[in-house]
């Protein structure tokens, strides 16, 4: 690839990224209306333990919160400890953290070279599917991972590292939502090449 080529696709890319982030900011409590639905059926099959009371979203201090209320419905043992039923837990996280997804997914199906742009639209109707595989693997598991923490913690907070969801939290807060992206990126633009021609390349 040449430098002009390059240069081409970095600026797309970071114009992409800047026009996207701004839409999502700016519409995220109207997706966040759409998506919650979701988020509550994933999160009833990864807490079969809990009943969830109440997922839903606030504004704290200028951001978008997802808030999740829910209570034990059945015992439960960690660590040797007893939790019996109705202790209920209330937990949170940042909505920002599901809108890194949709702005890097889309803006590198757009800025990759090699690709014409009369073609671009379907690659972005194949990665689509993927973005919303990407939110269901950040915010329901963020929250999740918090109640097992808020769990493991009332145990030994010492310990709460050993917790299944806090190191998912750290995974993802660590740099993983991006390269969870990148991977989806990447993936529908090799689903695009293997069942779509990559059109000729964009005259000069």
């Amino acid at each position: 690839m040449d430098q002009k080529r390059l240069f081409e696709s970095a600026l797309t890319f970071v114009v992409a990224a800047v026009a996207l982030s701004w839409l999502v900011y700016r519409f995220d409590t109207v997706l966040l209306e759409r998506l919650l639905p979701i988020f509550r059926s994933e999160l009833n099959w990864l807490m079969p333990s809990f009943r969830i009371d109440s997922l839903d979203w606030r504004i704290e201090r200028g951001e978008t919160v997802v808030t999740l209320s829910a209570t034990l419905i059945e015992h439960r043992v960690i660590m040797n400890q007893a939790f019996p039923a109705g202790v209920s837990i209330n937990v949170s996280t940042l909505a920002a953290h599901a809108w890194v997804h949709p702005g890097l997914i889309l803006s590198l199906c757009i800025a990759w070279p090699g690709i014409a742009w009369k073609l671009k639209p379907l690659l972005i109707l194949i990665a689509l599917p993927l973005v919303l595989l990407a939110e269901l693997l950040d915010i329901p598991l963020m929250l999740w991972g918090a109640m097992e923490d808020f769990l493991y913690w009332q145990v030994d907070s010492a310990r709460i590292a050993e917790s299944l969801g806090s190191r998912v939290q750290h995974f993802l807060d660590g740099g993983g939502r991006y390269a969870l992206a990148i991977v989806l990126a990447l993936l529908a633009i090799s689903l695009f090449r293997k069942y779509l021609p990559g059109g000729p390349a964009p005259t000069q």
